[in-house]
């Protein structure tokens, strides 16, 4: 990456970057697929938050610990539908201008690479957990995932991954400290 280039991103950090006219020709497809991954993930955290019931001892309809998630599985699937629709809607106008399907090539395209290893590292943080301090993993996941999936070079990735540490321990620890939760491993 140039010089030039690399002062520009960092002018406009906050932009989306422009799209070119593949780009565009493919949009209505990834909205597609896209709004389907977050309906089932809406849907998932959906019935898991009725797991837990929503009248008990401790607690009121209103206070349960699981109304907060139901809202936002709730929030999440009908943003995926508005998203699914303007989706179809696009398909269906661009369809002669959309090109064949190849799986493969759009997955590699699309990124399925960083997402296995993504969800490759949560799997090995939920394994070690409650084996290895959770202070120590969290820092260890934070760093990881900083520096594999980095934006830049690999010295920006680490100062911004060991301030991101820093401040999620100190939180976690005053969570910790304030209201009684114990994490594990600690």
């Amino acid at each position: 990456m140039s010089i030039e280039k690399e002062k520009e991103e960092e002018a406009t950090p906050f932009l989306p970057p422009e799209l070119t006219e593949e780009e565009i020709a493919r949009k209505p497809r990834r909205e597609v697929v896209g709004a389907l991954g977050l309906l089932a993930v809406s849907i998932l955290f959906g019935v898991e938050s009725f797991r837990t019931p929503f009248k008990d001892t401790l607690w009121e309809v209103y206070t349960a610990p699981t109304i907060f998630p139901l809202v936002m599985a709730i929030l999440l699937g009908a943003t995926s539908v508005a998203l699914l629709v303007r989706g179809i809607r696009e398909w269906i106008a661009r369809k002669d201008s959309l090109e064949p399907f190849h799986l493969m090539e759009s997955m590699k395209r699309w990124g399925m690479g960083r997402f296995l290893a993504g969800a490759a590292i949560i799997i090995v943080f939920l394994a070690l957990l409650g084996g290895v301090n959770f202070y120590v993993l969290s820092v260890a996941m934070i760093m990881v995932f900083g520096v594999a999936f980095r934006y830049g070079t690999v010295a920006k990735a680490l100062k911004a991954s060991a301030i991101t540490s820093v401040v999620i321990v100190a939180f976690l620890y005053l969570i910790s400290k304030v209201f009684g939760i114990v994490f594990p491993g600690v």
